[in-house]
C-alpha cells in the first residue's frame, strides 16, 4: 500500500521542481514578505531565545474555552484532510554543521497512532532525478503532527487553559496553555510536551507553538539536586548535568486558507552547579515550496 502511494512520487517531484525552477527564473511580481534573520548557528554558547512577552490584549467579552476548542476541532478536520496530500521542501541546519544546510523533498505517507509518518528524499534540484528515501531522525515532534492536538478524538488527552489574546504576525490570536498527557521519554510525539499555542481568533488556524517537555521544571530541579550532591574531582562535579529542551514552531505559510509550518527551532541546554542555563545545541528546520495533489477546497471547508 505504501509503495503504491510512493509510486507517483517521482512524477510529482518532477512537477514540483519544474514549478520551483520557473518561479526562480520569473521576475517576482510582489516583494516577498520580510522575515527577521534566523539566529546564527555556531558552537559558541548563545542565550536561549526570549519567551514571548506576557503582554495580553484585554478581551472585549469573556471567551468560552469549550467554544474555542469546538472551532479548533472543526479546523483540525481540514488539516487532517490535506495531511497526506502535499509535498514541500524541508531545509535543515544544525549547530554541529552551521555552514551546511541540507534540503529534502518532504511529505507524509501514513497516519500513525500518535503522529504522521514523514518521508524524505534528497532534494537534488534536477528534473527527473530519482533518489532513494533518506533516513533522518529527530528527537522532537515533526512539524505537522501538532495539528493532531485539536482533533476531536484527541483533545481530551490534553489539559487546556485559556490565557488571553494578543497580536501575532498581524493576526489577533487566542493563546491556550496545554499540558502533556504522557511522561517525557523519546520526545518524538506531541503528547510528551507542554506549552502554549497561538491560534487565529478569526479562522482558528494554528499560528505558533512554544513547548518544552512535560514537567521539565520539576525534573530539572530534581536533576540539579542530584548533580550538586554527586562526587567531585577538585572543583568539578562527576555527576551528569541536568539537560533540558525548548521547541518553537510557527505556521506562517498560508495556502488553501490554512496556515502551514514554515519555521521550527529546537534547542537543548544544560544547567551548571548554580542552576544557570548553558546552550548546548540547536536545530533549525524550514519549510517552503508547498504543492498539493488531490485537494478540493470544497472538501476542506465544506463549500456547497
Amino acid at each position: 500500500m505504501l509503495w503504491g502511494r510512493l509510486g507517483f512520487l517521482g512524477p510529482l517531484l518532477a512537477v514540483l521542481l519544474s514549478i520551483e525552477t520557473d518561479r526562480a527564473a520569473a521576475p517576482s511580481r510582489l516583494p516577498a514578505p520580510q522575515r527577521s534573520p534566523a539566529p546564527s548557528l555556531s558552537k559558541t554558547p548563545a542565550p536561549a531565545p526570549s519567551p514571548t512577552p506576557e503582554v495580553r490584549q484585554p478581551a472585549t467579552a469573556p471567551v468560552d474555552l469549550d467554544d474555542v476548542l469546538k472551532h479548533l476541532g472543526e479546523r483540525a478536520r481540514a488539516y487532517e484532510t490535506i495531511a497526506l496530500r502535499f509535498v514541500c521542501i524541508e531545509s535543515v541546519r544544525t549547530s554541529d554543521e552551521p555552514r551546511k544546510e541540507r534540503h529534502y523533498d518532504f511529505m507524509y505517507v501514513q497516519e500513525e497512532e500518535q503522529r504522521y509518518k514523514p518521508y524524505r528524499q534528497a532534494h537534488t534540484g534536477r528534473l527527473g532525478k530519482t533518489v532513494a528515501e533518506t533516513a533522518v531522525d529527530f528527537n522532537f515532534p515533526d512539524a505537522y503532527s501538532w495539528t493532531l492536538m485539536f482533533a476531536p478524538d484527541r483533545q481530551k488527552l490534553f489539559r487546556f487553559r485559556y490565557t488571553g489574546q494578543e497580536w501575532f504576525s498581524l493576526r489577533q490570536a487566542h493563546i491556550l496553555e496545554f499540558s502533556a498527557p504522557l511522561p517525557f521519554s523519546s520526545g518524538r510525539t506531541i503528547y510528551e510536551w507542554s506549552g502554549k499555542v497561538w491560534v487565529d481568533a478569526e479562522n482558528y488556524n494554528i499560528l505558533k507553538v512554544e513547548a518544552e517537555p512535560g514537567n521539565q521544571t520539576e525534573r530539572l530541579k530534581e536533576q540539579l539536586d542530584l548533580y550538586r550532591k554527586s562526587p567531585r574531582f577538585l572543583i568539578y562535579s562527576m555527576g551528569r548535568r541536568p539537560q533540558g529542551y525548548r521547541y518553537n514552531i510557527t505556521f506562517l505559510n498560508e495556502l488553501h486558507e490554512l496556515s502551514l509550518p514554515d519555521y521550527l527551532e529546537f534547542r537543548s541546554f544544560t544547567l551548571d552547579l548554580q542552576g544557570d542555563e548553558e546552550w548546548d545545541s540547536q536545530t533549525i528546520l524550514r519549510y517552503s515550496g508547498y504543492q498539493f495533489f488531490g485537494v478540493d477546497v470544497r472538501e476542506l471547508f465544506h463549500v456547497q
